[in-house]
């Protein structure tokens, strides 16, 4: 559902030396979806904004920060003889798995609320589909000191092809996370952070 990146303070690489090595380490860990996604539209009339329709929608946990967009749609009266138009409002409402049940039942007392309402507006949920929080995200940070020793070991690798040993870092670049997806069929998304680093190592002989 959605591609995002953090990029941690970095150092600036020096020129390139002869005798040295720059290699990029990584690390990639997957992240189980904790939210759910409602989506919820409410049908208006025209002469409405977006603040009527969050103070039609007080109880179900949603505001202004929900909202996702609006369009206009046409309403066919009984015998689809005539029409008219009226507004879509949609929201996007994440809630944590295990607060489900609980997120239903509200939003269900809303629906039921605004449908005995006079202000005309109906509305509609439906699960969209399932996330990983910004929460969790943020909790799975690079682990810096590991990705060095990841990417020592690769210029060892390097070296010792060239009859070389490793010495001090040079310079560095990250940790940088970068955060990609996949969705299965029911549209619940996976989360993996991937996690680089860039080290630059002084070459010496053995």
């Amino acid at each position: 559902m959605i591609f995002a990146v953090t990029m941690c303070a970095a150092y600036a690489f020096s020129q390139t030396a002869a005798n040295s090595v720059t290699v990029t380490a990584t690390r990639n860990t997957n992240l189980q979806p904790d939210q759910v996604v409602f989506g919820v539209t409410v049908e208006t009339g025209l002469n409405t904004n977006r603040d009527d329709v969050v103070n039609a929608l007080q109880g179900s946990g949603i505001t202004a920060a929900n909202f996702t967009g609006v369009s206009t749609a046409q309403v066919y009266t009984t015998g689809l003889t005539q029409a008219a138009q009226a507004l879509e409002w949609q929201f996007a409402l994440p809630v944590a798995i295990s607060n489900m049940t609980t997120t239903i039942g509200q939003l269900s007392a809303v629906q039921k609320n605004m449908a005995q309402g006079k202000t005309g507006f109906t509305m509609s949920f439906g699960v969209q589909g399932t996330q990983v929080s910004t929460q969790l995200q943020q909790s799975q940070p690079c682990a810096a000191a590991d990705l060095v020793s990841d990417a020592r070991t690769q210029a060892q690798k390097l070296a010792a092809a060239a009859g070389m040993s490793v010495g001090a870092i040079m310079a560095m670049a990250g940790p940088a996370v970068a955060a990609s997806s996949s969705v299965n069929p029911f549209s619940s998304v996976t989360y993996y952070p991937v996690c680089t680093l860039t080290v630059k190592f002084a070459l010496g002989a053995f």
